[in-house]
């Protein structure tokens, strides 16, 4: 189970760090797993947008690449 503070900052930093290096890999899913995220009413929901990011976060790594400080991120999340 994670916080929904905690995934809030582990996504923003995610965002920053791709926009830190130009790139648009990510950026989309971030933006809206931030919205997702601040939405969020329950537990519950924190916790299927932490199975869809994580999902998401797979792909991205499968088709692209994460520098070592945005995997530590993603490792934590």
């Amino acid at each position: 189970m994670i916080d929904k503070n905690t995934l809030l900052a582990h996504v923003a930093r995610l965002l920053e760090l791709a926009r830190a290096r130009d790139t648009s890999q990510g950026v989309n899913v971030y933006e809206g797993a931030l919205k997702k995220i601040g939405e969020a009413s329950s537990q519950d929901e924190v916790e299927i947008v932490s199975e869809r990011l994580k999902h998401a976060l797979a792909g991205i790594e499968a088709h692209g690449y994460f520098t070592t400080e945005e995997f530590e991120v993603v490792k934590a999340i």
